[in-house]
């Protein structure tokens, strides 16, 4: 068990979001109060609930945070809705995360490419990393590397329209 600065124990709970349905653990409005949430709305966090490794991001919703829980990280926990769980966890770098290098070359490979990413912000970059780190297969790989570099060629405007961007063969 590593030590962490910020702990506390939750229920793990469901959370609506108009027709969709998350299960999250809320954040302690003490503990909302002495992390700095103003500054960065979506705090990325890391550490331990009941001993098993996560990270992810403090999300706003309605004044209050929720940290979303998803299925791997429930059963690798063996957590289900209504459970206590003890949550401890430490700040991350808001700023840092790794490209993966055949995402960098595809975006390199195209100046036009290169140059809107090189505009877009942390989380929209994180966001793409995101999705292409996503893929399962080598032929989805392909695919999202495509739609990535058409998207930032595109002009990058509208992060939710990269999956809909399809790629002649």
């Amino acid at each position: 068990m590593r030590h962490f600065p910020y702990e506390f124990v939750g229920t793990v709970q469901h959370h609506f979001l108009g027709r969709l349905r998350y299960t999250v653990l809320w954040l302690p409005e003490a503990l909302a109060a002495v992390l700095p949430l103003s500054r960065h709305p979506r705090l990325r966090i890391s550490g331990e609930l009941n001993e098993q490794p996560f990270s992810g991001a403090w999300q706003p919703s309605r004044g209050r945070w929720y940290l979303m829980l998803g299925r791997p990280l429930l059963k690798a926990a063996n957590l289900s809705l209504g459970d206590e769980v003890e949550v401890r966890f430490g700040i991350e770098a808001q700023d840092e995360f790794v490209v993966p290098q055949t995402l960098k070359e595809a975006i390199e490979s195209r100046p036009g490419a290169a140059q809107i990413w090189a505009t877009l912000s942390v989380g929209k970059r994180r966001a793409v990393v995101v999705y292409v780190d996503g893929a399962k297969t080598g032929i989805t790989l392909v695919k999202r590397l495509g739609q990535v570099v058409r998207w930032l060629e595109d002009g990058a405007a509208d992060l939710r329209q990269l999956n809909k961007i399809t790629i002649e063969s």
